[in-house]
């Protein structure tokens, strides 16, 4: 995976869309600029001359004008979901799917040149020398040429993959509950640019070393009772011919070799035989079996070589004194990649592990930076895209605060008390979804599946989002962020807390309109819900910037669009 701007993107992901940039760059460039090539007629020279430019201006500004085209034309592949590798590999859904991407593109690009033309924006979005409806010819022509060979492109690719794979080849170090879960989301998340190859359980040692047994207290092998040379956490590695890495490379000596190639030992703990996940689903990980599991019969460092890994994920129960530190020492110095559980499962899930909310690892970790220039960039985000959504949206906002009260009775807003940013209060406003009168005999409490007291036009309204169109106004007023966690109610904050560590963690930034939570996780109205979001609340704060921020609105339009989620 590649790091960018502080966000982890597999590697076959990020060659894709530079490749398909490029390609519909090219395409877009060549096309709209070809007018430009050659000897110029009097009439061309004639509009060139009336917009007072030069031919190689001209050309300079179609060529900036097809890049930004060409961004708008990846939007557009992006919003029907073609970056998503569980539907592009579906030759179906990928031919399906190119079709719409390239008819919204033809009509977004259309719409933009010609608001472009018509606010006079040439310096953004302009091909100097064309007539408008030249111009729309050349572009419906030249888009749909670029998308037909994108089609060609994207279908080369998924061949490639196929014969040479691109992802992260893993070894995971541990077979416990966490060591199965991090397995069970690689499994189930094949477009995450990770390969699981295989587990390496870890086995218990009686405390006076005389006797090693499996799970279940069968002896271990003669072999695996010999005494053994062992660096200073039990666990020795051998030198293999020809590599001149790891510690011995560095100058270190003494007992770093195995007396017994089976003596894998580390600390209070042998490490056993690989489990390969070449053939296991995530189902069968729920029933695995070390317990026969016999111990690791060559050096980790060896067993990541012959297996060709790229990284190691450090997944065991216990890592105090069962660490084996010389071994992953070899493999760091080596190149191989060594990582905790924890924020691999990051990387994957998109959220924090339940492991890792704990003060050391929130502590230590990277991510939580923030600056005044990244606060100040937020909140000019905010006033800016609330402003622009208050004018585009006011007449549906009218609408629907009249459905609303011809409907039911009572006011069209409603108006709640939510816990905000560094836990103060504030008023939320959104339109009323409920039955004055909703909790009247039951107090606070969540909203159910079919809940009776949602009205038939708060049905519709939830879904599509309206009821929160109001809370732009929120963010106008500083309150609240477009993108955050949601606000809750004192009542349920002050639960929440006593049952979940760090809930109250989520009020260190303003709370949004929308934000990561919401669309990963659909409503919850329960602990266990709550606990799934914090975690997603939690990695939002992590690793927050404009850019994650942009993503996110751009993720909430589409699932409006697409009536994701209710």
């Amino acid at each position: 995976m590649i790091r960018v701007l502080r966000h982890y993107l597999p590697l076959r992901r990020a060659l894709l869309v530079f490749s398909e940039t490029l390609l519909l760059f090219v395409v877009l460039g060549a096309g709209m600029s070809a007018h430009l090539w050659g000897e110029l007629d009097s009439a061309m020279f004639g509009r060139l001359a009336q917009e007072g430019l030069s031919r190689d201006d001209a050309l300079w500004r179609c060529l900036l004008s097809a890049l930004t085209l060409a961004a708008v034309a990846q939007i557009a592949i992006a919003f029907n979901e073609l970056y998503d590798f569980r539907i592009s590999m579906s030759r179906f859904d990928r031919a399906s799917r190119f079709v719409g991407s390239t008819a919204s593109a033809v009509v977004l690009s259309i719409v933009l040149v010609g608001l472009a033309r018509a606010w006079h924006l040439g310096r953004v979005l302009d091909f100097p020398g064309l007539r408008f409806t030249q111009l729309v010819q050349t572009l419906v022509f030249t888009l749909v040429v670029g998308f037909g060979l994108l089609y060609l492109w994207r279908n080369a690719f998924h061949f490639v993959l196929r014969r040479w794979n691109f992802n992260e080849r893993v070894l995971i170090l541990g077979a416990g509950q966490a060591a199965r879960s991090l397995a069970t989301e690689m499994l189930a998340h094949t477009d995450s640019g990770y390969e699981l190859v295989a587990l390496l359980p870890e086995g218990d040692v009686p405390a006076d070393g005389t006797e090693r047994r499996g799970r279940r207290g069968e002896p271990a092998s003669p072999a695996a009772q010999e005494p053994t040379g062992t660096n200073g956490n039990g666990l020795g590695h051998r030198h293999k011919n020809g590599l001149g890495k790891g510690p011995e490379a560095l100058g270190y000596s003494g007992s770093h070799g195995f007396e017994s190639p089976r003596e894998a030992q580390s600390g209070g703990r042998l490490l056993l035989e690989p489990v390969p996940m070449e053939k296991t689903s995530a189902a069968a990980l729920l029933t695995l079996d070390t317990s026969q599991s016999r111990p690791l019969a060559e050096p980790l460092f060896g067993l990541v070589q012959r297996l060709d890994i790229d990284m190691v994920v450090v997944a065991l129960q216990d890592r105090r004194g069962n660490l084996p530190t010389d071994e992953l020492l070899r493999c760091r110095l080596a190149g191989i990649a060594v990582k905790e559980r924890e924020a691999v499962y990051e990387h994957i899930t998109g959220k924090l592990a339940v492991e890792a909310m704990r003060p050391s690892y929130l502590i230590f970790n990277d991510g939580f930076a923030r600056s005044p220039q990244s606060d100040i960039a937020k909140r000019i985000l905010d006033v800016v895209c609330s402003l622009v959504g208050i004018l585009l949206t006011w007449p549906l906002m009218l609408a629907t605060a009249v459905a609303v009260r011809l409907d039911s009775a009572g006011p069209a807003l409603y108006q709640q008390r939510r816990v905000g940013f560094d836990g103060r209060e504030f008023t939320l406003h959104k339109f009323r979804s409920m039955r004055t009168d909703a909790e009247a005999a039951t107090g606070a409490v969540w909203a159910q599946d079919n809940d009776p007291r949602i009205t038939r036009c708060g049905r519709f309204i939830r879904k599509s989002r309206l009821d929160e169109l109001p809370q732009l106004f929120n963010v106008l007023a500083g309150d609240m962020s477009l993108v955050g966690p949601r606000p809750e109610r004192r009542v349920f904050v002050e639960s929440l807390a006593q049952q979940i560590p760090y809930y109250s963690q989520r009020h260190i930034v303003k709370p949004g309109v929308t934000g990561w939570a919401q669309i990963n996780y659909p409503y919850g109205n329960t602990v266990e819900d709550a606990l799934q979001k914090l975690q997603y609340d939690l990695f939002y704060i992590k690793y927050q910037s404009l850019l994650f921020d942009l993503s996110i609105l751009f993720n909430t339009v589409k699932t409006v669009v697409l009536r994701k989620g209710t």
